[in-house]
């Protein structure tokens, strides 16, 4: 299992022993509910058979109930190199920063690349705006879509882009052009970051997962034809899990004695199932569970 506990949502993936993701599932990172938490960690030992687990991302630190923890960096190249194996760069927008990633021609992180220490260009700052706008997210990338406009926000200082943001509204801007306005924030901002052009180049987080306008104006910027894997959001915690996976692996081969997992929540119910025991998807979860299907 992999845990990605990232700056806004914590992301959890379960695969099998051939690398199908069978479970993923957010919760917001900053709820309050720590119950919530503890029924997904719950739900997942009581219906899954937890070998070995994995944290990574900003909290990873923090979340002392796994059994290793690796730097996001590192998942996020070894989710993408399940499905696409070979040298690649990796463009990362997340919730507090920007990343690109280089890999090698074995998968391993070769460098990488990361925005000012600022929220810049991040998802929180893309809600943030779009918020002041009135713009629902949901309809940001199908607003854009019917835009031709070019400009972009002056200023990635928040207090300062939502003042632009007003002054856009009072001069009677459509909000298609506002919406594509603030994508082309996003898109320079990434275009300006070191990315190799001879290598293909593939998109993951939440931000692209549910603005996937933004790719068209990057193949713009990078002239490239860039490519975002499947489930984005959730290809960190699945790097997570693939890792843990192979530790586990290895830990077995080399050791007399079976490895005992740290990750051993106890059932909240005698006879539990996922429905019952999981935080309602309306209080921010997302529930897919695939052991039915292959990836």
């Amino acid at each position: 299992m992999g845990i990605d506990l990232g700056s806004s949502y914590a992301k959890f993936t379960v695969i099998d022993d051939k690398d199908n993701a069978l479970f993923r599932y957010f919760l917001p990172t900053m709820t309050n509910d720590k119950q919530a938490f503890k029924n997904v960690l719950s739900t997942i030992t009581t219906n899954f058979n937890i070998k070995h687990s994995c944290a990574t991302g900003y909290g990873r630190k923090h979340f002392t109930e796994t059994d290793m923890v690796k730097t996001e960096i590192n998942c996020a190249a070894a989710g993408v190199s399940i499905y696409y194996s070979g040298e690649k760069n990796i463009i990362d927008i997340g919730g507090e920063d920007i990343k690109i990633i280089r890999c090698d021609k074995d998968n391993n992180v070769e460098n990488f690349y990361m925005n000012d220490k600022c929220a810049a260009g991040t998802g929180s700052f893309l809600a943030e705006i779009a918020e002041r706008a009135g713009i629902n997210i949901s309809d940001m990338s199908s607003l854009a879509s019917l835009s031709k406009y070019d400009k972009e926000l002056n200023s990635f200082c928040t207090v300062f882009a939502k003042t632009e943001i007003m002054n856009w509204i009072f001069d009677g801007m459509k909000l298609e052009d506002i919406s594509r306005g603030i994508y082309n924030s996003i898109a320079n901002k990434v275009a300006k970051m070191r990315l190799d052009p001879g290598i293909p180049t593939f998109m993951i987080g939440g931000v692209i997962a549910y603005h996937p306008f933004l790719k068209n104006l990057l193949n713009e910027k990078f002239n490239k034809d860039i490519k975002i894997v499947d489930a984005p959001q959730f290809i960190v915690s699945f790097g997570a899990a693939i890792i843990a996976m192979q530790n586990f692996n290895k830990v077995e081969k080399t050791s007399n004695s079976k490895f005992e997992t740290k990750m051993n929540y106890p059932p909240l119910r005698e006879d539990p199932t996922t429905e019952d025991t999981l935080p309602n998807p309306s209080e921010g979860g997302a529930f897919v569970d695939e052991r039915n299907t292959k990836h």
